[in-house]
């Protein structure tokens, strides 16, 4: 019976641990800029995704226009297109560390304020203080790595 409880605990603390452990492993891929290890800690495909359903125009209350329903359906459609065109491995960086194309050596964890678990499947970090507009991130598992998901300022 005791094996089990310490067996137990062992996988609460490794649970915890590895979100961090994670968060190092992409910040270490950041400092010495290797693209493939950076795209195996972020899904962007699901970043588009979330920052499209940020940009988008939702339907107002009661009836609308033709015309306003109309320029609702293009201005989604064309900040989903920009979204596609300009989120890239590179721009996600760039989100990360502040840096510019091609500077190496910038750490996440020079602006990192706070990191810990929103839910179960879910892990925040927060870039920057509240005064100053941080950028929160947020990470799901995904088996046993914890990969970007979402970006929101």
């Amino acid at each position: 019976m005791r094996w089990i409880s310490r067996l137990l605990f062992l996988a609460i603390v490794l649970y915890v641990v590895l979100p961090y452990y994670s968060l190092y492993r992409l910040d270490h891929a950041l400092v010495i800029d290797d693209v493939e290890q950076i795209s195996h800690f972020i899904d962007l495909e699901q970043v588009r995704k979330n920052y499209k359903l940020g940009l988008r125009i939702r339907e107002g209350e009661g009836r609308e226009g033709v015309v306003k329903q109309l320029f609702r359906g293009t201005a989604n459609a064309m900040s989903e297109m920009t979204v596609d065109q300009l989120v890239s491995l590179n721009w996600v960086r760039k989100q990360l560390v502040a840096a510019e194309s091609g500077q190496v050596g910038q750490s996440m964890f020079a602006s990192l304020d706070h990191a810990f678990f929103e839910f179960p499947n879910q892990f925040m970090v927060r870039l920057g203080t509240l005064e100053n507009n941080p950028t929160h991130l947020i990470f799901v598992r995904e088996d046993w790595v914890w990969r970007l998901v979402a970006i929101h300022h």
